[in-house]
């Protein structure tokens, strides 16, 4: 072999050795192939208790191949004052997949409810994820709401409780397992909403919802907002990473970007699929937005706009909350209406393909 081939040889063999992670290409800014289907469940379908708000789906799939669908609701209960302060729980429902829009309560008791004491939780629970397991409790995550914060700041923590019952009957395990960061880190100000992954027997892995501060923005106070993320042998404590996995672009784009929040995660064929939530100051209320990434640590964006608003639905001035699941050829995402679900819960399905190619 002459020189210049040896020295081509070891340029390349130096250039994997230091080359970062595979970079995916570039996708398309426009809308992502959705189909929307309707809306599945609306404000009151779980009682008084969900009368104000119903959002925030978190799908699991059973063995018996029925879906159940925790989520997030908002209202008083029925016999309290009508001036009462609007509390928060997590219900859950169950339906057939070949019937999505014919849900049943699992029971007519909230999942998990505000606590009776402290200042972590004493306003409710929202956001829940649920991680189904074959060698241990069920695991539920949530972000509470309490009175530790400032008035007018946001109050959420994260938590996790479990079940030994395959997700019927919930305890708190760890009312706080992400404590907040020191000032002037990513998430100093609170932790919020959480997608979970379990990748091995004695792995997992969280994106979370992360509050680094507030700011005035124009004339506006307003939350900074990033996607943190960390990891886990057993799902209960956690070793948050420096490096985050999404950061809110601020003034880097012309309506400002204050808060992307809110992570669905799913892996098909290797390559890690996010879709979350984005706030800009010069949009009326949240869209949803996607990234993807091969190693779900480092992520690219694409896909602006993964759903188009739809002028007199459910949907018609902003989207939230997505949780998409993996239904074989299909996915299906369960996303939250306008004002972040006070018009209810909604259905879309995409070919697996459109994604994939």
């Amino acid at each position: 072999m002459s020189r210049v081939a040896v020295n081509v040889v070891l340029c390349w063999i130096v250039c994997l050795l230091v080359a970062p992670p595979a970079v995916l290409a570039a996708q398309p800014s426009g809308p992502q192939p959705w189909v929307k289907r309707g809306v599945l469940l609306e404000p009151g379908f779980a009682g008084p208790r969900s009368a104000r708000r119903l959002s925030a789906p978190s799908v699991v799939k059973l063995r018996d191949g029925r879906l159940r669908m925790y989520f997030w609701t908002m209202g008083t209960a029925s016999d309290a004052p009508p001036d009462s302060e609007q509390l928060h729980y997590i219900f859950a429902a169950e339906a057939s997949p070949d019937n999505p829009f014919q849900w049943q309560l699992v029971k007519s008791e909230p999942m998990l409810e505000p606590a009776p004491s402290g200042n972590i939780r004493n306003k409710g629970p929202s956001f829940p994820f649920v991680v189904p397991r074959d060698d241990g409790p069920w695991l539920l995550y949530y972000a509470a709401w309490g009175s530790w914060a400032p008035p007018k700041d946001l109050s959420n923590r994260t938590g996790v409780a479990v079940s030994n019952d395959q997700g019927i009957s919930w305890q708190v395990q760890k009312e706080l397992i992400l404590p907040l960061g020191r000032p002037g880190s990513i998430d100093a100000g609170l932790t919020g909403s959480v997608a979970v992954l379990r990748t091995a027997p004695r792995e997992y892995r969280m994106w979370y919802t992360a509050g680094e501060r507030y700011q005035m923005v124009g004339d506006v106070y307003r939350g900074i907002v990033h996607i943190a993320q960390a990891r886990s042998s057993d799902g209960l404590n956690w070793v948050k990473s420096q490096q985050p996995a999404l950061r809110a672009r601020l003034d880097a784009v012309e309506a400002f970007e204050a808060v992307v929040s809110k992570p669905s995660v799913i892996v098909i064929d290797g390559v890690y699929h996010m879709w979350f939530s984005v706030f800009e100051m010069g949009r009326h209320g949240y869209r949803l937005a996607y990234a993807r990434s091969t190693d779900g640590q480092h992520w690219e964006r694409s896909f602006e706009d993964v759903l188009s608003l739809t002028p007199g639905e459910f949907d018609s001035t902003n989207q939230s909350y997505p949780c998409v699941v993996d239904m074989g050829e299909q996915l299906w995402m369960f996303y939250a209406g306008d004002s972040f679900g006070d018009k209810g819960i909604g259905l879309a399905t995409l070919q697996k393909s459109a994604l994939t190619r």
